[in-house]
Order: C-alpha cells, then sequence, then structure tokens
C-alpha cells in the first residue's frame, strides 16, 4: 500500500512538472507572437513574466488536482456536485474580461491579454473545484469524535489557506505581466493594471468567500458546541477562556474573509503593482 502511495506521489509530481513546463512554453509563445515586439527593450520583461505566470498556471493546475485528492481523504465528493460553482467562477472571469473594452476602450483588450487570461483561468480551475468541495463539506455536520472532526476542521483550514496563497500569486503574476505590457507594441492604457489585478482579485474572492465563510461557520458551531462556557466554574473561567481563545485562532474563526484575502495578496496585490506601473515602462 506504501509502495502504491509513494507511486502516486511520483507520477503527481511529474505531472505538475510537466503542467509547469508546458505552461512556461505557452506564455513564452504568447509573448513571442506579440506584434511589436521587435527592438523593443520592454518585450523582455514582458516575454520573462508571461514565461512565469504560464509556469506558475501550470503548477497551480497540479497543486489544485492534489488537493481535490486530499480533501477525498475527508469526504468522497464529485465533481458535478462542485460543478456549478466552478462554472459561476468561470462566468464571471469571462464576463470581466469581456467587459474590458466597455471600461478601458477597445485598447484595453488584445488577443495576448485574453490569451494570457485563459492560462490563469484554466490554471485555478481544479483550486475552483476544490474550495466548492470545501463548502460542500463544510456545509454538513461532521462525523467522528471531536478529536476526529477537530482534526478535519484543521485539514479544511490547512487547505483553503494553501489555496488562497497560491490563487494570491496568480493575481500578483497577471497584475505584473499587464503592467509589463504597456506602454508598447498595441500601447494598453497604464489603467489596465489596475483593472487587471482588480478583476483577478474578484475572480478569486467569487471562489474563495463561500468555502471560507462556510468553514469558519462549522468551526464556529464546532467550538461552541464542544467548548461551551456556559458552565465553567468562576475560577476557571478565564483559564477555560484563553484555552477557547487559543482554538479559535488556530481554526480561524478570529479572522474576517477580507482579512484572509488581504493577507493571501489578492486585494492589495493590485494596488502595490499599480504602484509599480510607472516604473515597469522605464524597463
Amino acid at each position: 500500500m506504501t509502495e502504491l502511495s509513494d507511486a502516486e506521489e511520483t507520477i503527481t509530481g511529474e505531472l505538475r512538472l510537466l503542467a509547469m513546463l508546458a505552461g512556461a512554453v505557452l506564455g513564452t509563445f504568447i509573448a513571442w507572437t506579440s506584434p511589436g515586439h521587435q527592438h523593443e527593450p520592454r518585450w523582455v520583461l514582458f516575454a520573462i513574466l508571461a514565461a512565469v505566470l504560464g509556469a506558475a498556471s501550470g503548477e497551480a493546475f497540479g497543486f489544485g488536482a492534489a488537493r481535490w485528492r486530499d480533501i477525498g481523504l475527508v469526504h468522497r465528493v464529485r465533481l458535478y456536485q462542485v460543478l456549478h460553482l466552478v462554472l459561476a467562477s468561470v462566468a464571471v472571469a469571462v464576463g470581466l474580461v469581456a467587459a474590458t473594452p466597455f471600461v478601458l476602450g477597445q485598447q484595453g483588450l488584445t488577443s495576448r491579454g485574453v490569451a494570457l487570461s485563459a492560462i490563469a483561468i484554466c490554471g485555478a480551475l481544479p483550486s475552483a473545484a476544490t474550495l466548492g468541495a470545501v463548502h460542500r463539506v463544510a456545509r454538513r455536520p461532521l462525523v467522528g469524535t471531536p478529536g476526529e472532526q477537530l482534526n478535519t476542521l484543521l485539514s479544511l483550514r490547512r487547505l483553503v489557506s494553501r489555496l488562497l496563497n497560491q490563487l494570491g500569486f496568480l493575481v500578483l503574476l497577471v497584475t505584473l505581466v499587464n503592467g509589463a505590457a504597456t506602454d508598447w507594441g498595441a500601447d494598453l492604457p497604464k489603467s489596465v493594471v489596475l483593472f487587471s489585478g482588480a478583476v483577478a482579485s474578484f475572480v478569486v474572492g467569487v471562489m474563495y468567500v463561500p468555502a471560507s465563510t462556510t468553514l469558519r461557520r462549522r468551526c464556529a458551531l464546532f467550538v461552541d458546541r464542544h467548548f461551551p462556557l456556559s458552565k465553567v466554574p468562576v475560577e476557571e473561567l478565564v483559564g477555560k477562556a484563553d484555552e477557547r481563545s487559543k482554538l479559535e485562532k488556530l481554526l480561524g474563526i478570529d479572522q474576517t474573509t477580507f482579512g484572509e484575502l488581504r493577507s493571501g495578496l489578492v486585494i492589495v496585490s493590485p494596488f502595490v503593482v499599480s504602484a509599480l506601473a510607472a516604473v515597469i515602462p522605464k524597463f
């Protein structure tokens, strides 16, 4: 059984490496076929970031698929059960990308921008499915002993945190690559940097918020049920309250959804990188 598990891990690692390489090649190809890159020094930065975005999208695809397998160890979830959440995320992403010309004008959306956005969206699909699975699992009462339930909640909390960090990195790269694409070739407006980051952040929020809020609510119910303070003697109240506070912090109950998004660089990265937009064209 251990040998089979090791073989699966090896195959998973190889597939993630292949996905990274394929994404990097595709991102480089998109940059190479961009019009107006001849004799343009800033194109080099754009090509590097496009390749990194492609590689990160490929790695994110493999990472999300591996986390989907991990959640199967907690609760079996079929893909069709979360398909509506995935399709909703894709619909929001496609709709916002399509709305770019109406917000920024016709120059705000190029074929290379659409292609790179599609790579990032595809890379995030397994993560969207996994977050949908977390949302579904957290909606139902947990089974097992209190210790087993706590272990499940902690595992889900770590999982969504890792997924958020992965998606936050994609947001950062999407914003950076749009910043590197300004002032040459199709002559994108600088406002596309902030807009693309905000769009990417919003899409990640659509994926993340349902799972995060539902999981936090389930964690709060667990704490209220198994660690009540109503019947604790007065002399033990401070100690029990301190223990409960530590558990709430461990489960992330003391945080807000916006705070989690901010810590995952989903919200702040567009605004940080937009400040760099004035520097990137001088590369």
